[in-house]
């Protein structure tokens, strides 16, 4: 389980990465304001990497107490 959870910190960080890029990129060769890359970057990908940190944080002390 705390694979999975490292995964989607991994994954997530990725998104960050590849969304704030897009945005920039779209914004800056059409010259238009592009919401969904933005929102992603700034909301969706920080909240699933919290996701997946806290949740092998919480596998990882869990094993260590049992």
């Amino acid at each position: 389980m705390m694979k999975v959870f490292l995964i989607v910190a991994g994954i997530s960080l990725a998104v960050f990465i590849l969304s704030a890029f897009l945005h920039n990129a779209i914004s800056g060769l059409f010259d238009i304001e592009e919401p969904v890359f933005f929102f992603i970057a700034v909301f969706i990908a920080p909240l699933a990497f919290a996701v997946g940190l806290v949740g092998s944080l919480v596998i990882f002390i869990r094993g260590l107490l049992s």
